[in-house]
């Protein structure tokens, strides 16, 4: 699924990128990435969690994308029939639970245009953000106490796109990232916050 939301200051980028990161735990830069419908009952909800996420690597430079060594933020969790939904307040994103019923993988992507045609600073660019989160719930049933995940980020430039002025050098007007593509990962930690409703 991807979107495209126009940008004609680089500088915005960091938000429109990484506001992601609890959408997926993701995204106001793109609501639709990962539907941005109320929530409809999805399976057995899990409760609410509050996941510490741990930077282990970044190819995209200290800082950039706004991105932090240290990540905290909330979602809701739900199990389905093979499936584990991921509710960060304002999407839902649907992942694969294995047949073990606890190992799990969220998949997502989303396209930015950092601007369009000829409008200043530069020429077209756009973005696309895949993002993966690979964990383990902390039971097979309904009462799950925590989760341990990996998540990773990666950004490419699109087909065509001029994005050399994004990137920290000789051509940058305003550098938001040390190399295109690049990515990042974090190790994520959770612990249930709250009992879902009963």
């Amino acid at each position: 699924m991807s979107c495209a939301v126009p940008v004609w200051y680089a500088g915005s980028m960091r938000m429109l990128l990484l506001a992601l990161l609890p959408a997926l735990p993701l995204l106001p830069a793109c609501a639709d990435a990962f539907g941005d419908r109320e929530a409809p009952e999805l399976g057995a909800a899990l409760g609410a969690f509050h996941v510490v996420g741990t930077q282990t690597a970044n190819t995209c430079g200290e800082g950039a994308l706004g991105a932090k060594r240290l990540w905290e933020f909330d979602v809701e969790l739900a199990r389905g029939d093979g499936a584990l939904y991921w509710n960060n307040g304002a999407s839902v994103i649907a992942g694969v639970i294995d047949d073990d019923e606890v190992s799990f993988s969220i998949d997502g992507r989303v396209v930015v245009d950092m601007r369009a045609g000829d409008a200043p600073p530069g020429p077209p660019c756009s973005v696309e953000r895949r993002d993966r989160a690979l964990g383990q719930l902390g039971g097979r049933g309904d009462d799950v106490a925590g989760f341990k995940a990996t998540m990773s980020f990666e950004f490419v430039p699109t087909a065509g796109s001029r994005c050399e002025d994004l990137v920290a050098g000789e051509l940058s007007v305003a550098p938001v990232v040390a190399a295109l593509p690049c990515g990042m990962a974090y190790d994520l930690k959770a612990k249930r916050s709250a009992l879902p409703p009963e």
